[in-house]
This record gives C-alpha cells, structure tokens and sequence, in this order.
C-alpha cells in the first residue's frame, strides 16, 4: 500500500470529524487521573525449537485516563486520550542475548470519536510513542495514526475494518486489520478486537469465560554489539479466558480479566532498521505457559 494512499485515507477521515460547529468541552474522569487498566502477564521459559536459546517474559501495563470521552467532545466528536506504559521483562540464556533485558513503552494515544448513520462509528487517532531498551532512545520513538470504522450490521453482530501507520516500526509503514462482535445466541458472545479472538459464554450478569486466541509481543530498537537494531518478539497463544465484573449497582462496569494458556508458536528476532526489517538473527520456541491477569475500570 503507498504512503499517498495511506495519506489520503487519514485526510478523507479528519474531513469527515470536522464537520460541524466548533464547540469543545473538556473533563477528566470522576476518579481523575487514577489508572483505569492494568495488567501482568507473563510467559515462563521457553527452549529453542533447534538451537541452544531460552527465553522467558513478564509484561506490567498501566493505562491513566487524560479525558472522559463521554464528557469531553468537540461539537459531537468524543475525544478520548489516555497515557499508556508498559514495562517488559526478558529473562535471555543461550545464544539469545540482549544487552539490555528490560523494554519500555510510553505512547499517548489521542482518538477522536464520530458516531455515524445507523449506529456507525469512525474512529482517528495519532498515537506518539516509545518503544526502546532505554539505552536506543532516539531510535525507539514513533508518531502512529489510525483510522476505524465500525459498522452495526444488526443488534448481534458488528464489525470493524482499519489501517494502522507506523513508520519506525511496521512493515511498509502500515498494517491493516478487522474485527467484529457477534452474538450468536443469549449466552454466547464471539469478539475479534485487536489480535485476540474470544468466545465468552455468560454464566451470569457477572462471569463470563470461554476460549481465546492471540498474537502477542512487541517491538523494541535495542542497543546491540553491532548498533541499534530493532528487537521484536511474536506468539501465537490458546487458552481459556474470563471477565468477572465486580461493579456494584448503578456503577458502570468494573472489570476483573484473567487468561491461561500455552504459547502454540514463538518467535523471536533481531532486525535491520530498514523498510523490510530484514532480520539478522531469528530463534523459533517450544511452547510454555502463558498467564494474565488485569483490572479494566474504562467503561
């Protein structure tokens, strides 16, 4: 996909948010900045498919709400912004070695909320980020954007199509992506959002489990013996997955998540800080245990 192209998909979407009057009110949460999501997740160690590598991971994530989006808008465009960290852990042995065991990402998503015709909703963002090992700093920053489009087909079933830029990081600049929500009966929800696919059965107003799927990682610059390079891991894990909501009544949803399963495929690699992202070193893992548990208060 060309940058022009790109380019205009963002342009077309910024014209369509700014129609209308000018009007902006701005509010912080009732709880003001106190985090709204966190989580801990964590792969225990895993051992090189044919080679003589381990590699284990811990991940510590916090999200700290900057605007209601249900109170700050501008004219009838909902503005969310929040601030994203995360620290990761690597636990490295063998022949996979980092100088620096330890990855941090900050990035500031800032998103602009359109509803559309029949329950449509369009969705623009931009997204400053860091993703480094603390020592490749200049190399680890990236300004992202995104664009979305979800489309109500009916009351069971929704969906929602997009295309997500970011030069430092993402092959070819961009990558697209789909999702959707559908109730298949009462008791059964099925949801793609983001990279994770679930299938939550209702057990009451308050528990909720089932099956997921999903590719998890990250992307890092890393100070190497041979310069910065990028440093990126990607899993594709299974497992059972739950939400508890612990909300009292007349309180919006209050969220308990938890997930258990087994890395089904792992690889980890060292890349160029080219276009392509050539890689120079590449490590394939055997499966091991994958565990999550967080508290999500954004609703």
């Amino acid at each position: 996909m060309s940058k022009k192209l790109i380019f205009t998909c963002l342009a077309m979407a910024g014209a369509a948010l700014a129609e209308g009057e000018h009007t902006l009110e701005y509010n912080l949460p009732e709880s003001g900045l106190a985090p709204s999501y966190g989580e801990i997740s964590l792969f225990t160690t895993m051992h090189e498919r044919h080679g003589g590598s381990s590699l284990s991971m811990q991940s510590y994530a916090l999200t700290i709400p900057l605007s209601d989006p249900r109170k700050t808008h501008w004219n009838d465009i909902s503005i969310n912004a929040q601030l994203d960290t995360k620290i990761t852990v690597f636990n490295t042995g063998g022949d996979l070695t980092l100088n620096n065991e330890v990855m941090y990402n900050v990035a500031l998503p800032i998103s602009f909320i359109k509803p559309m015709p029949h329950g449509n909703k369009l969705i623009v963002g931009i997204a400053p980020e860091i993703a480094t090992d603390g020592e490749a700093i200049a190399h680890g920053t990236d300004l992202a954007a995104y664009a979305m489009y979800t489309v109500k087909q009916s009351d069971t079933f929704s969906y929602t199509f997009g295309l997500g830029i970011s030069p430092r990081f993402a092959e070819n600049y961009a990558v697209p992506f789909v999702g959707f929500e559908w109730k298949p009966s009462t008791d059964w929800t099925v949801t793609m959002k983001g990279y994770k696919l679930t299938a939550l059965y209702e057990v009451n107003d308050r528990l909720h489990v089932g099956p997921f799927a999903m590719s998890t990682g990250g992307i890092w610059a890393v100070d190497t013996d041979h310069g910065d390079e990028n440093f990126r891991m990607r899993s594709l894990v299974l497992g059972l997955t739950g939400e508890y909501n612990f909300a009292e009544p007349g309180q919006t949803k209050r969220i308990i998540t938890f997930s258990l399963g087994s890395n089904v495929a792992t690889r980890a690699d060292f890349l160029k800080r080219n276009a392509d992202k050539d890689s120079v070193q590449t490590h394939h893992y055997k499966p091991a245990l994958y565990f999550s548990i967080g508290v999500d208060f954004r609703f």
